[in-house]
């Protein structure tokens, strides 16, 4: 009888034991409290350079921020908004990497897949031919400092990404691009120290 209640009291001693919650490292708690803390900030300030930079078709974008890395979601109207978004983003200080999983809404579909696919070719040519005449131009104004800058260009929408030394450089290679025969609107994503 006796083996009986000490093989029962530890059993339930055991399945006591098994339910009482183990205590939290507190400084592992507030490691996390604190990524989550930044995670936050870099999301809203990706949300907020989105919506600064390609206006209200940025509305529908969802940002999502995990240590430095950003992912892009939802529709949108314009494919320059699609294809932009994330040199915008990239643009954000604490911004390791973006993951664009944007969608343009269909604005005036062709009517057979290989419409579609020429349309397509047709604008990506476009935009390739644009960012070109961009980069020549930036290349005549600002020289060597043009080759560390990120064009990109999407349905006459041309960002400017980079480092330059100095504000006068920068207003030339704003001016440079914005004097491009084809643009139709500059976003400005240039750092100056």
């Amino acid at each position: 009888m006796r083996a009986l209640i000490f093989i029962l009291t530890a059993a339930l001693l055991g399945a006591c034991a098994s339910t009482v919650p183990t205590p939290r490292s507190e400084a592992g708690d507030e490691a996390t409290r604190e990524q989550r803390v930044a995670d936050a900030r870099l999301k809203n300030d990706v949300r907020l350079a989105l919506l600064q930079k390609l206006g209200d078709d940025a509305l529908g974008v969802t940002v999502e921020a995990e240590g430095g890395r950003i992912r892009l979601i939802g529709a949108v109207d314009q494919r320059s908004t699609q294809e932009l978004a994330e040199e915008v983003a990239k643009a954000v200080p604490g911004v390791q990497s973006v993951e664009n999983h944007l969608f343009a809404r269909e604005q005036a579909p062709e009517s057979t897949a290989v419409g579609k696919a020429v349309g397509h070719t047709e604008r990506e040519v476009d935009d390739a031919i644009l960012e070109m005449r961009v980069e020549k131009n930036l290349l005549g104004e600002i020289g060597r400092y043009a080759l560390d800058l990120e064009v990109e260009a999407t349905e006459g929408v041309v960002s400017l990404r980079g480092p330059l030394p100095d504000p006068e450089r920068k207003s030339l290679a704003l001016k440079a691009a914005q004097q491009t025969a084809g643009v139709k609107r500059v976003i400005d994503l240039l750092k100056v120290p």
